[in-house]
């Protein structure tokens, strides 16, 4: 299957940044974040190998996967104390500002689940220590 590329909105405040995209048909453990400097790379594993040879097919314009994208953040932010949910399909990032750049990789993990949905959530406080 060919890599497809992720639409990325990219937000600001005046103490974080919030980068927010697609990805449906994942679960958590498929999702790398790596921060090198600014540039941020968010790939998503190929799932379900066995969905891309299903019988019945009419047509099909829709795949689960595999993911890439990377992008240069526009400031230098802190991925220690990054913030990281996935949920119906949509990955949202949020790293507060920082002076340097500060490189790190997250894993998402599954932390409970709320009206049947599944919630996933890396917990670091965004706040300066």
């Amino acid at each position: 299957m060919v890599e497809q590329l992720l639409p990325i909105n990219i937000y600001r405040s005046n103490t974080r940044l919030m980068v927010a995209t697609r990805a449906p048909g994942l679960e958590p453990e498929n999702i790398r974040i790596e921060l090198q400097g600014l540039r941020l790379s968010v790939t998503g594993a190929l799932r379900g190998l066995g969905q891309a040879k299903k019988p019945g097919y009419v047509q099909r314009e829709w795949s689960v996967g595999p993911y890439q994208r990377t992008v240069d953040l526009p400031s230098p932010v802190d991925s220690t104390r990054a913030n990281a949910s996935y949920d119906n399909g949509v990955l949202v990032l949020i790293f507060p500002l920082s002076s340097q750049p500060i490189s790190g990789t997250m894993a998402l993990v599954k932390v409970g689940t709320a009206k049947g949905q599944r919630i996933r959530h890396v917990g670091r406080d965004l706040r300066p220590k």
